[in-house]
């Protein structure tokens, strides 16, 4: 009753919140942020390697899911998560939650602006 079937027949999980979080030792730490190019520039690394989200789904069930799973079908979500938290600067997070919080935040403008 409380998952969402899709037009193939296959049922996924509503999320109810995320819990907690967890990396392991190959996340990218702070220091190594950036990465040295070919030609001596520095670029930032793009990465959720390491890192993994505690779920808590609809159904009483929780569940670990790597960041890049998570962040692709809950963005905003994880978003907020990583802000609430503190782990917004964290090398997993850094190249992408800015981002999705402003996208998110022009969303509600453009919404709250349209008259119906």
């Amino acid at each position: 009753m409380l998952s969402q079937v899709d037009s193939e027949g296959f049922s996924t999980l509503l999320l109810d919140s995320i819990t907690d979080y967890a990396k392991d030792g190959s996340a990218v730490e702070k220091s190594d942020l950036f990465a040295t190019t070919k030609r001596g520039g520095r670029q930032m690394r793009h990465t959720t390697c390491g890192w993994k989200l505690k779920v808590l789904w609809k159904d009483g069930t929780e569940q670990w899911i790597p960041l890049k799973d998570m962040k692709e079908a809950h963005p905003v979500e994880c978003a907020e998560f990583a802000k609430a938290r503190g782990i917004h600067d964290e090398p997993a997070f850094f190249w992408w939650v800015p981002h999705t919080l402003r996208k998110r935040d022009v969303i509600m403008e453009n919404d709250s602006q349209v008259r119906y």
